[in-house]
């Protein structure tokens, strides 16, 4: 997990440096900042942020209910936990949960520093905020990805499950 956030704030950085090297009017780049991008990045990333939020909980407890509770998930993780002994039954669902977390955070504190950072009105406080901001776009877009991830090994999981049940019912005639 930390080395994920940890790779998430080079690549921002890397994008930052490289921002800057292009740049070669900084009062025009404060200038375009301020009149374009300020605002739209502000109501973007607070509105990111929220639904991110909900979209969390609700994809985290429907996981939960749908597959780490199921009878048959139980049956599987017992038999893998006699090969690993230090598996935990809700351990990939925290993974997600807390990455989720940092993409919901970093989206906060990303609007919240387009006004009053992003006020000064500086060069330096200008590339701190599009840092935060362009962290943000990809822990989400890393977010999306592990939902991603997590919604197909559910759909699977589903599917074998449902295929299960349609081979032991048409067994039975």
């Amino acid at each position: 997990m930390r080395i994920r956030l940890l790779l998430c704030c080079l690549v921002s950085l890397v994008v930052v440096f490289f921002l800057s090297k292009i740049i070669h009017d900084k009062s025009a780049f404060i200038i375009y900042y301020e009149k374009n991008l300020r605002g739209s990045l502000f109501s973007g990333f607070l509105t990111v942020g929220g639904f991110l939020l909900s979209l969390k909980t609700f994809i985290i407890i429907k996981l939960k209910e749908n597959v780490y509770d199921h009878p048959e998930y139980l049956k599987r993780f017992n038999e893998m936990k006699k090969l690993d002994h230090g598996l935990e039954l809700y351990s990939p669902l925290c993974r997600l949960a807390d990455f989720l977390f940092w993409a919901v955070l970093s989206t906060i504190v990303a609007a919240i520093l387009q006004l009053t950072l992003g006020l000064i009105g500086f060069y330096l406080p200008i590339l701190i905020v599009l840092w935060i901001s362009i962290f943000a776009i990809i822990l989400l877009i890393y977010s999306l990805i592990i939902i991603r991830s997590n919604l197909n090994d559910y759909f699977k999981f589903i599917n074998n499950v449902n295929n299960k049940n349609a081979q032991s019912g048409s067994q039975r005639f």
